[in-house]
């Protein structure tokens, strides 16, 4: 019964502090502006509207043979098969995307090359070229500080699988722009304030690894520690239930009940519910008893005197010494009326 208590209170301390959590920043959620925790402050719609002069396209086969475009790029990292081709635009200038490695959404594994739709020579979105479709989509007061390839991972926007460019205004926001290596596409625009936004949904969603999703081993984790929350404040009812901790009072007789300090002089008597315990009883006598747990028996402090033969509970077997059992000392949240004619008062 030891392990179990301990076990629901770890339990109960970390489902408590996460709900707090939950709390707090779900009341966040409720007043934030939206907008600013979108962080799109500055974020633009790109009006540029593709002017295509059909007689100058090339037939599509004729980029890729011409181009080799079926070889590996830079960004992409692609093999050699091409899954599909399309007419696409940048800046208004028709270009040719092809696309090696086609995830199931736009921030899955994608891979593309893209050629001019008119002369059919590759087009590699560097840095230059980042920076020029980042401030297409700008409209804040400020200049680009650093640009910035991410190979890797991209922290504020954990879903996005592909390599991107980072685009750093010098704004009072930090505003960053992110640019898909590959294609050019436009995967988002951050600055503090969403940065902020995002920390209260990490830990709102527990995704402590920053996988851009609720559904995780933390979660999962949390939902087994519940459950032992649950299971041992069940199976622990149950025990304080056969120890008789749970009484109606509905048919409780009360009783007359001599109280006495620690040198053993009478100090008065009070009228006790049979049906009560002992420690909640006093405090309605307004006799109050130190008691830290609030009578749930796991603290030790709410100790007095009966007699050695009063019955003695597990929690009192764990918070009291064997010489202090002896003595008749008692958890008094654990000590009902039964045959006791005295109390001695320790504090």
């Amino acid at each position: 019964m030891t392990l179990i208590k301990k076990i629901h209170k770890w339990a109960s301390i970390i489902v408590g502090l996460q709900v707090l959590i939950w709390l707090s920043s779900g009341f966040y959620f409720n007043v934030m502006d939206h907008k600013k925790a979108k962080g799109t402050q500055y974020r633009v719609t790109n009006t540029y509207k593709m002017i295509l002069e059909s007689s100058k396209l090339i037939e599509p086969k004729q980029a890729l043979e011409s181009n080799r475009l079926l070889e590996k790029s830079e960004f992409s990292k692609s093999s050699n098969s091409v899954v599909s081709i399309s007419l696409s635009h940048l800046f208004g200038q028709p270009v040719y995307l092809l696309t090696h490695e086609k995830g199931l959404y736009r921030h899955f594994k994608n891979s593309y090359s893209m050629a001019d739709a008119y002369t059919g020579k590759q087009i590699t979105i560097d840095a230059e070229l980042a920076e020029k479709l980042a401030s297409a989509t700008y409209s804040g007061p400020g200049k680009v500080k650093s640009v910035t390839l991410l190979e890797k991972s991209v922290d504020d926007f954990p879903k996005e699988k592909n390599s991107a460019w980072q685009i750093n205004y010098a704004d009072e926001l930090n505003t960053s722009v992110y640019i898909e290596a590959g294609s050019g596409r436009l995967i988002g625009h951050s600055n503090d304030d969403k940065r902020f936004a995002d920390i209260l949904f990490m830990l709102h969603f527990m995704d402590y690894a920053s996988e851009g999703n609720f559904n995780s081993i933390q979660i999962i984790l949390f939902a087994f520690i519940t459950l032992w929350l649950t299971l041992t404040g069940f199976i622990w009812t149950i025990k304080l239930g056969f120890e008789g901790q749970y009484q109606l009072t509905l048919f409780s007789n009360k009783r007359i009940v001599q109280l006495l300090d620690k040198d053993h002089q009478p100090i008065g008597s009070v009228s006790l519910n049979d049906k009560t315990n002992l420690l909640d009883g006093l405090t309605k006598n307004q006799i109050y008893i130190p008691s830290v747990c609030g009578g749930g028996g796991t603290c030790g402090s709410c100790r007095i005197l009966l007699s050695p033969q009063a019955k003695i509970t597990d929690a009192e077997y764990e918070k009291l010494s064997k010489f202090q059992l002896e003595k008749g000392y008692r958890l008094s949240c654990q000590q009902f009326l039964a045959d006791i004619e005295s109390i001695t008062i320790l504090n």
